[in-house]
């Protein structure tokens, strides 16, 4: 079983607050860039091939921001074209791709996220508050379920009709808003069905639950690790020492290498473990 998956769930959550944070505040292209590679070795490696269309559109993203940035930012001074009397900038371009691998990294950890926090662990983490833990807990329980039930709507509306789309952009939107209106009736519905069955099973927000999540030792170590980590990061960030100008020309001001170097190995430890473990799980099959 991969390691994040077992860690406790506190533990995960300090984790994911690293990679998630740290990309959004400090705005520096080495630690957006070192974030987004990190996810993308992480997702390769524990999906697949089914990580192609999060890859796909990551890098869509990254290109649509940068171009989109540079199509309506006309800072800096280095032109890379100009139309009539304005100047498509090399520096609003790159920040444009700074703010898409962001976006990109942002995406695909919390993609991550939500495989490794069940709704087990959404209620324990939000223990202190437990309705809000089961609307937390309810609410990523229905988005995949509204999800496949928007599909299968579709697809036996297209069925009825003999297997053809409508034509035409009224025919479309119609069908669009018939298959919405199909899908909020079915939510209602579900809603009501839930709460029923909630209240005959005698459900109490106030119940005391057992819970089966012990912090250990491994737990706590790395706990220790990465909260000294991000401390470390901060405060290198408060003493200028992680800065980068984008305007007028693009240049670095202060880079801390041991900042940079200690986030990507922290950003590195799941993409890590999974490889351990399936070199691991080679060399046991070859001995067997």
């Amino acid at each position: 079983m991969r390691r994040l998956e077992k860690l406790h769930p506190f533990t995960q959550l300090l984790f994911f607050a690293l990679t998630l944070i740290v990309p959004l505040v400090f705005n520096n292209p080495y630690f957006s860039l070192a974030s987004l590679l990190a996810a993308v070795l992480y997702i390769v490696i524990s999906d697949g091939r089914k990580s192609l269309k999060t890859l796909i559109f990551s890098f869509l993203a990254v290109l649509f921001v940068g171009v989109f940035n540079m199509a309506f930012a006309h800072w800096g001074d280095t032109a890379v074209f100009t139309v009539k009397d304005t100047a498509f900038t090399l520096e609003s371009l790159c920040y444009g791709f700074n703010q898409g691998a962001v976006l990109a990294s942002v995406l695909i950890w919390f993609t991550l996220l939500g495989k490794c926090l069940d709704s087990e662990r959404v209620i324990y983490l939000f223990r202190f508050s437990p309705k809000l833990a089961l609307i937390f807990s309810m609410v990523l329980g229905f988005i995949p379920r509204f999800i496949r039930k928007a599909g299968e709507i579709r697809d036996a509306r297209l069925a009825l009709a003999g297997g053809s789309s409508p034509d035409g952009f009224k025919e479309k939107v119609r069908f669009t808003v018939q298959n919405f209106s199909a899908l909020v009736s079915y939510s209602l519905e579900g809603s009501v069905i839930t709460s029923n069955s909630m209240e005959a099973r005698g459900y109490n927000p106030e119940a005391v639950r057992a819970s089966r999540f012990r912090i250990s030792a491994y737990d706590t170590v790395f706990i220790i690790i990465t909260a000294m980590i991000t401390v470390f990061l901060f405060v290198q960030l408060a003493a200028g020492n992680i800065k980068f100008v984008f305007q007028p020309v693009m240049y670095t001001k202060r880079l801390s290498l041991p900042a940079l170097i200690l986030f990507f190995i922290a950003e590195l430890y799941p993409f890590f473990s999974i490889l351990w473990e399936n070199i691991k799980w080679k060399l046991l099959s070859v001995k067997a």
